[in-house]
């Protein structure tokens, strides 16, 4: 595969707004993003970020610390290699150019509305610019198993447990299973992604659509030997208008509950079984 490396700038105010551009070349051309572009010859990583700012904002920044990196497939057998950072503003006037349609200063409130590129909101809340993900709901079930066996079925389930064509109707971004396999750090299942792996006790999963941004964190505590108590924790946001209705309808019948408790109830099984055969 051929690696293209790259560079972007998180961009954040005083009133803590960030800059994004909208993108009008691929890959995610028209999604909204942090400014940013491949290197040329001779640049730092940094060097690049402060150059694709001024090219696609008119803006002078101050880069600053790396915030996260990234592999970014493009779908013709090349991937991106994504270096991060955050910078101030030093100079210049806002206005779009380059590869940006479109450039804007937006409060985190307004990001949920925008149609962002792929895992940007989870990039920018695990920097500080984006507030965490409040608490929906925590559920429990105790496992007649150790923490290890409770992790591999817990890792089998996860893999079988959304259906590609419910998170195409609602315009999740992952959508397709791509990636390391199932626990790794970046696997990807219909309607969610796993953001963090600490085997054999957390597994965590993030995802977003047109009506949610959200998080499932399953964790596993030993009570003994064999046995353990599994945990899964939504945290998530529904804005605007339409997501108040989803939310009424996911919560208000207890939809989200039952999927919950049946995920967990197939991992209980599972493990359960696989302690009996051993």
């Amino acid at each position: 595969m051929d690696v293209v490396p790259a560079a972007g700038a998180v961009i954040t105010d005083g009133d803590g707004r960030v800059l994004l551009v909208r993108r009008g070349a691929p890959p995610q051309r028209d999604r909204w993003s942090v400014p940013g572009g491949r290197l040329e010859p001779g640049e730092t990583f940094a060097d690049a970020a402060a150059r694709e700012v001024l090219e696609e904002t008119g803006l002078r920044v101050a880069v600053g610390r790396e915030l996260w990196t990234l592999r970014l497939p493009t779908g013709d057998g090349r991937e991106f290699d994504v270096h991060d950072f955050a910078a101030t503003v030093v100079g210049g006037a806002l206005a779009a150019g380059d590869d940006a349609a479109d450039a804007r200063w937006f409060a985190p409130a307004e990001l949920h509305r925008l149609r962002v590129t792929t895992h940007l909101i989870e990039h920018l809340r695990r920097a500080g610019v984006v507030d965490s993900l409040p608490h929906v709901d925590e559920h429990v079930n105790e496992v007649a198993a150790g923490r290890d066996v409770v992790w591999r079925a817990l890792a089998e389930v996860v893999s079988h447990a959304a259906s590609a064509r419910f998170a195409r109707m609602l315009g999740a971004d992952d959508v397709t299973r791509e990636g390391p396999a199932v626990p790794g750090v970046g696997a990807v299942v219909p309607g969610f992604h796993v953001v963090a792996a600490e085997p054999p006790q957390r597994l965590s999963l993030a995802g977003r659509h047109r009506f949610s941004d959200y998080e499932l964190t399953f964790r596993i505590d030993a009570l003994g030997p064999d046995r353990s108590l599994l945990r899964a924790e939504t945290r998530a946001i529904f804005p605007g208008r339409s997501g108040t209705v989803y939310r009424g309808v996911l919560m208000g019948l207890g939809l989200h509950r039952a999927a919950t408790r049946r995920m967990l109830r197939s991992v209980r099984r599972r493990a359960e079984a696989s302690a009996r055969t051993t």
